[in-house]
């Protein structure tokens, strides 16, 4: 089944490769290239799983998931994090925040479709769904 994914990036190479591979691989693909405009995107569309770089140019990328985990409409969107370091790592403040997913670049495409579905798929053993509905958020 197609998934939607938000990919919140300010790297140009993330940008240019990553979008390719996972249309390539089935998946709807939506692009923010900062903290604002994933929020608002976020809460617009709803996707199943988003991408986040941790350095965006108008704010934190754990700024930005401190935000959707807080919003009814989107705390429940799993999110993978993409950090500036050579290994992968899954901190557990990350965990402790409700992060899903948290992992360290470089990481190449095939790498992120792999982790991408190992989310998604940990998200469907849970019974996490997104939740759509956006009434009790003030806007």
């Amino acid at each position: 089944m197609k998934k939607q994914i938000l990919l919140v990036a300010y790297e140009s190479d993330v940008l240019e490769s990553f979008p390719v591979t996972l249309t390539l691989a089935g998946h709807g693909v939506s692009l923010a290239h900062g903290g604002l405009d994933a929020i608002k995107q976020a809460r617009n569309l709803c996707p199943d799983v988003i991408v986040l770089d941790a350095t965006l140019p108008d704010m934190e990328g754990s700024t930005v998931m401190e935000i959707l985990h807080r919003l009814p409409s989107t705390n429940s969107i799993p999110t993978v994090l993409l950090k500036p370091r050579p290994h992968r790592l899954m901190p557990p403040a990350l965990q402790a925040e409700g992060i899903r997913a948290g992992f360290i670049q470089p990481l190449d495409s095939t790498q992120l479709l792999r982790e991408i579905g190992e989310v998604l798929a940990s998200c469907r053993h849970l019974d996490l769904e997104p939740v759509s509905d956006m009434a009790e958020e003030v806007a």
